[in-house]
């Protein structure tokens, strides 16, 4: 094999191993190599691999709840305990007499601060090279306050991709040159780091449905362009957020 890393844009010339992946010499990306032209993936195979992350992902959700149950209950226990000397103190020592209560300060005991268990904010990619509808998508995620970053092209959105791994791409199949909207897709899907993004095609162009959206494309959800499409946007973006 011989071709260029999607991440860092190296030659890349070595064999894939066993599982099919192929590791870039320069910065360590895992990559799977695409079907040969005119060819698509199998559907079964991206299904059988998008079911696994989720898997992952859902049991990492039930862990995050698990700390957060045993941070509670831990906090639960350290009050108690302080509660109960206390409690026994005023009962068994008399209260002291107004000559020795003199010039003393009252104390109030420390409570430890427990650190609070804070769920990092996701956040959205976008990739549109059309100045208008960026704006508009860019508003609507704004006004519900999610956290966003924004692409004018192919290349562009893969150095966003390296820098910080979005929770949603949003992504206009249309862009043009130096790398096209199926292309960049590809890409995607073909870096191990990147393949469990959702991705939404908000589009100019036609796409007649979901399924096609997800076998032909290879993306999760399509918003088409046009009337009410921002706010629209925005309920699949939550909706992935919900499912992810």
């Amino acid at each position: 094999m011989s071709s260029k890393c999607p991440r860092c844009g190296n030659p890349i010339a070595s064999l894939p191993d066993a599982d099919g992946v192929v590791v870039c010499a320069t910065c360590n990306a895992r990559l799977r190599p695409q079907p040969g032209a005119g060819t698509a993936p199998a559907p079964s195979q991206i299904e059988v691999l998008v079911s696994e992350v989720r898997s992952v992902r859902r049991m990492q959700g039930e862990i995050l709840q698990f700390q957060a149950q045993i941070l509670a209950l831990l906090k639960s226990q350290q009050a108690g305990a302080q509660a109960t000397p206390m409690a026994s103190a005023s009962v068994a020592t008399a209260p002291p007499s107004a000559d020795e209560g003199a010039g003393d300060e009252p104390t109030t005991p420390e409570t430890p601060v427990l650190p609070r268990v804070r769920q990092r904010r996701k956040t959205v990619l976008i990739v549109d090279d059309d100045a208008e509808t960026l704006k508009a998508a860019v508003a609507a995620l704004e006004e519900a306050q999610i956290p966003l970053r924004t692409a004018s092209n192919g290349n562009a959105a893969l150095e966003a991709l390296a820098q910080d791994k979005p929770d949603v791409l949003v992504l206009e199949l249309g862009i043009g040159e130096p790398l096209q909207g199926k292309d960049f897709i590809n890409h995607v899907k073909a870096t191990m780091e990147w393949i469990d993004i959702p991705v939404v095609l908000y589009t100019r162009i036609f796409v007649q449905s979901q399924q096609e959206a997800r076998l032909v494309h290879g993306a999760d959800e399509v918003v088409i362009k046009g009337p009410g499409s921002p706010e629209a946007l925005l309920n699949r973006v939550i909706y992935l957020f919900q499912r992810h």
